[in-house]
C-alpha cells in the first residue's frame, strides 16, 4: 500500500521523504526535528535547522504533522507541495499524524526539537490546557514528563516582537520546574534571530 495513503488511515505513525524525493516508512534515531506547517518554507526557516545543527550534531530534519489540533487535516496534495519545497533546498522530511509534541516523542523517541519562543510559551501556559489535573500532576507535568521519558529535548528560538525587539528564552515569564530545565537549549540572539515571518510572507503573496 502507498506509504501517504497508509499514514492518512493511520496505520503507521509517520514516514520520511528524503531529499531525492525517496519515501520510507522508517524513521531516524535521534534527530534533530524542525517542526512546523512550512506554508511557505523559507530563509527563517532554513537558517534556525542549520543554526540549532551547531549544538546539536544530529541528523537533521523538517517535520510536518498532516493532523492539526484545530485545523483540518492537510490534504495530500498540499503535503506534496510542501515536501518538494523541503527537498528544493536538500534537507529531508519526517511526515507524522502526530500534532502534539506528546505525540511526536513517541514516534521519534531521542529527538531534539526545535522550537521557537511562541511555541515554548504555548506548551507551559496553563491557558492553553484544560483545567483539570491528572494524578496529582497538572496536564503540563504530565505532558513533559512523557517528552522526558521519551528521551526528547527542545531548542528554543527566540522571536522579534512588534517593536522589532528580540525575546529569548531566559526573557520568558513562564517558570518552568527545575526538573525539566535540562529539557530546553536557548538560542541567543548572537545564534540566531530571524525577523521573516510565514504570515507576512503569504500576506504579501497574495
Amino acid at each position: 500500500m502507498n506509504p501517504f495513503k497508509r499514514l492518512y488511515e493511520e496505520k503507521i505513525g509517520a514516514l520520511t521523504i528524503a531529499p531525492d524525493g525517496n519515501v520510507s516508512e522508517s524513521t531516524p534515531e535521534h534527530p534533530l526535528v524542525l517542526a512546523g506547517s512550512f506554508n511557505p518554507l523559507h530563509a527563517g526557516h532554513i537558517a534556525l535547522l542549520k543554526a540549532s545543527k551547531k549544538f546539536v550534531n544530529r541528523p537533521a530534519y523538517f517535520e510536518i504533522s498532516v493532523i492539526n489540533v484545530d485545523k483540518p487535516m492537510l490534504a495530500q496534495s498540499e503535503l506534496v507541495r510542501r515536501a518538494a519545497q523541503v527537498n528544493a533546498v536538500g534537507e529531508s522530511l519526517i511526515v507524522t499524524n502526530a500534532p502534539r509534541f506528546t505525540e511526536k516523542s513517541s514516534l521519534l523517541p531521542g529527538a531534539t526539537f526545535v522550537i521557537g519562543l511562541d511555541t515554548y510559551e504555548r506548551l507551559l501556559d496553563h491557558s492553553y490546557y484544560p483545567d483539570r489535573r491528572v494524578g496529582g500532576q497538572s496536564v503540563i507535568e504530565n505532558s513533559l514528563n512523557l517528552i522526558q521519558e521519551n528521551n526528547c529535548r527542545f531548542v528554543v528560538a527566540g522571536r522579534v516582537d512588534a517593536r522589532k525587539h528580540f525575546k529569548s528564552l531566559r526573557d520568558s515569564e513562564i517558570i518552568l520546574p527545575a526538573r525539566f530545565l535540562g529539557m530546553f537549549i536557548e538560542l541567543s540572539e548572537s545564534q540566531f534571530r530571524s525577523d521573516l515571518s510565514s504570515t507576512e510572507i503569504r500576506r504579501q503573496s497574495r
